[in-house]
């Protein structure tokens, strides 16, 4: 879970980053919260039963795939 965790911060926190300095650092805040409580659900999930950790996997991917998407979307815009 923890390497899961470690791999997924990889590409998290750039998006993140980027989210918030092209986007909104207000949305790229809350989004990133969405992340944190998917990981959480992910991680209590799977210590309880691994086959059920499918949506908190899936919100905490979610999450980060609409920041790097905003953040391309957004720096894109900003070379128009």
């Amino acid at each position: 879970m923890q390497q899961n965790t470690l791999e997924q911060l990889v590409w998290f926190v750039p998006a993140l980053w980027l989210f918030a300095l092209y986007v909104s650092p207000l949305w790229g805040g809350i989004i990133g919260l969405v992340w944190i409580a998917g990981r959480a659900h992910y991680a209590v999930s799977y210590y309880r039963d691994p086959e059920k950790r499918g949506p908190g996997f899936l919100s905490g991917f979610a999450s980060a795939a609409v920041l790097l998407i905003g953040a391309l979307i957004g720096i894109v815009a900003d070379l128009l």
